[in-house]
């Protein structure tokens, strides 16, 4: 297979208008890193939506990560939004963001294909169509400039967990310095999403920020199980299966606790004055 350059600027007009620079500057301005957070971060959970409503949060968490790391490669465990048939890794070429261009890191994705070929494969497809990797791709070159990254869309299913322990154990064994990422936002509540369980105006919003903290909690406790049943339970989590898997790689470096970055919400960020629908956001670095 051939090197091949991704060019997704139709997904990218949508999600991250205008001077990417600028935003993620602005976005970190007059961030502080909390001083309770370890010296050495290896991964982190970020959300997907456009940057309007999610990029501050996920521009603190992989700031974040930038300055508790120094990797070579990082793998992105990406929502499957599509419908892909198996987990899918993008395994050659580069991606091209409009901060420049981020290449794959070709060898140990090799390995990791022939490592796991009865629950990953390659779809490009799964790529081309999904949004949870390329909206936060100009981050990762603006925080990282030298960095390769291995793009995985992970399915929300029970094999993510084989799919996370397995990676991990593969990354540990390569001694290559690297950081992992899983691509999630939270609650999607409203009518609009065709979820809407305690109604409309403040006790909505109440519930919808309760059902993030459950998630989020999972998300910190390391444990990749009671991501995908609270997903199931209370549709809490669009990338579950990317989130599990990113825990499994975590328990393999014996990590056990995530801590919060930032939580927020869509609310406030468009124009009705009272709570009527919205998404959830958390930013949780291991």
């Amino acid at each position: 297979m051939g090197r091949q350059q991704l060019t997704r600027y139709p997904v990218a007009t949508d999600f991250y208008l205008g001077d990417c620079q600028r935003q993620i500057q602005d976005f970190i301005a007059r961030f502080k890193i909390s001083g309770e957070l370890p010296a050495e971060l290896i991964g982190a959970v970020v959300p997907h939506a456009g940057w309007r409503f999610s990029g501050r949060t996920a521009a603190k968490t992989i700031y974040c990560l930038s300055k508790k790391s120094k990797p070579e490669i990082c793998i992105i465990f990406g929502a499957d939004h599509t419908g892909a048939r198996k987990h899918s890794i993008l395994p050659k070429g580069n991606w091209e963001t409009p901060l420049g261009i981020l290449s794959i890191e070709e060898e140990l994705s090799d390995l990791l294909l022939s490592s796991l070929p009865d629950i990953m494969s390659v779809d490009k497809n799964a790529h081309n169509r999904e949004h949870s990797i390329e909206v936060i791709a100009p981050m990762l070159k603006y925080f990282f400039p030298g960095i390769k990254i291995i793009p995985v869309i992970v399915r929300s299913e029970q094999s993510s967990l084989e799919l996370g322990k397995r990676i991990g154990t593969i990354l540990k064994g390569s001694g290559v310095p690297a950081i992992t990422l899983a691509s999630s936002d939270l609650t999607h509540y409203g009518e609009f999403y065709g979820f809407i369980p305690a109604g409309s105006g403040q006790s909505g919003f109440r519930w919808m920020r309760s059902n993030d903290v459950r998630m989020i909690k999972s998300m910190e406790s390391c444990d990749g199980e009671k991501v995908l049943i609270e997903a199931r339970q209370s549709r809490n989590a669009c990338g579950s299966g990317a989130v599990a898997a990113l825990l499994e790689v975590m328990q393999s470096r014996k990590i056990k606790h995530g801590y919060l970055v930032e939580y927020s919400t869509s609310h406030g960020s468009v124009s009705e004055t009272d709570f009527t629908f919205g998404v959830g956001y958390a930013g949780v670095v291991y």
